[in-house]
């Protein structure tokens, strides 16, 4: 319970700064998959979006995971597709555990999830 009330907010945090605030750093393709993982998982418990937002954020989210698992192949040289896909799989679990936590004590109504579902608003208009 601590690690999911340190981590949860940490990460929510991170991931509704703004562009201006990583000027002059390099946001990282694994972290942008990391909030597309996060507000994925949100919203399919507590929003009823329309089939065209998800239709969009679907088509974001499958370039945003192609371009991340072609890094992650460049980091770890050797690796196969499906090495990576585990990884990325464990870290989903685990992300999706912390959030299913959250609705579960604190509900949808939570700023965390609330972030998170603004996020996943946002993530389905991106034009890439």
């Amino acid at each position: 319970m601590l690690k999911q009330n340190i981590v949860l907010p940490i990460t929510v945090a991170l991931l509704m700064c703004t562009p201006a605030v990583f000027a002059g750093q390099k946001l990282d393709i694994i972290q942008i998959m990391g909030q597309f993982v996060q507000a994925k998982h949100a919203a399919s418990q507590c929003l009823k979006p329309d089939q065209d937002m998800v239709s969009r954020f679907n088509e974001n989210f499958r370039i945003v995971s192609i371009r991340a698992t072609e890094e992650m192949l460049k980091r770890r040289p050797g690796s196969t597709v499906t090495q990576v896909y585990v990884q990325f799989e464990k870290g989903t679990d685990t992300v999706q555990k912390q959030i299913d936590e959250v609705i579960r004590t604190k509900g949808c109504g939570d700023s965390r999830i609330q972030n998170l579902l603004k996020l996943f608003e946002v993530q389905a208009n991106l034009k890439f």
